[in-house]
């Protein structure tokens, strides 16, 4: 009779479960992401997924919300580090571009392709936590008086520039002598001092 497995083992073969799917999915493409796969790729037998998850789209969208909860953890994490806030700010850009070097297959699939599964509700609280990290480092330096805006519209303004350049990094895209955080202390810059006190006012 096999061994029943603890939970932390459960949880454990889940998430080597997720990994596989990621990889799959980008690597491959959505079609290459069967039960039957899966199970190939992990050694197990074919039924074996269905113990942890019902169906493919079900991973799949496991996949992003626990992506996206390990992803809020790292940058909450970075932005709880002494200093003031652009030296935060910087440390969630560092975490920001750890998560998608270690985690590029999961990064890719959280941010490239849509979620069919939008409604459900472990990923709708993952989805939300994420957005909040996005103006968090932001609202620290309105606190501090050093940016002027909305938090959240320069926080993904500032997201969406951290995103293109990582995402170039990965396609090898990048010009000679950069690297995703290089590049982006440019843009980042450039944003900040559109956002400075008093620039707008003649």
């Amino acid at each position: 009779m096999p061994k029943a497995l603890s939970e932390q083992d459960e949880e454990a073969f889940r998430e080597r479960i997720c990994q596989a799917a990621a990889r799959l999915f980008v690597e491959e493409g959505p079609a290459a992401v069967s039960m039957r796969r899966i199970a190939a790729e992990l050694g197990c037998g074919t039924m074996t997924p269905y113990r942890y998850f019902a169906s493919k789209e079900q991973i799949v969208t496991a996949v992003r919300t626990r992506g996206m909860h390990r992803f809020s953890e790292a940058l909450e994490r970075a932005l709880d580090t002494p200093g003031d806030g652009r030296t935060r700010s910087r440390a969630v850009r560092d975490a920001y571009i750890d998560f998608a070097r270690r985690e590029t297959a999961t990064y890719r699939l959280m941010f490239e392709y849509p979620e069919p599964r939008r409604e459900d509700p472990a990923y709708r609280e993952a989805h939300a936590r994420m957005w909040r990290t996005v103006a968090a480092h932001v609202e620290v330096l309105v606190a501090e008086g050093a940016v002027e805006a909305d938090p959240a519209l320069l926080g993904h303004q500032i997201w969406a520039a951290l995103h293109g350049a990582v995402m170039l990094e990965i396609a090898g895209l990048l010009p000679n002598g950069f690297d995703a955080a290089s590049l982006h202390t440019r843009t980042a810059g450039t944003l900040f001092e559109a956002a400075r006190p008093g620039r707008g006012q003649a």
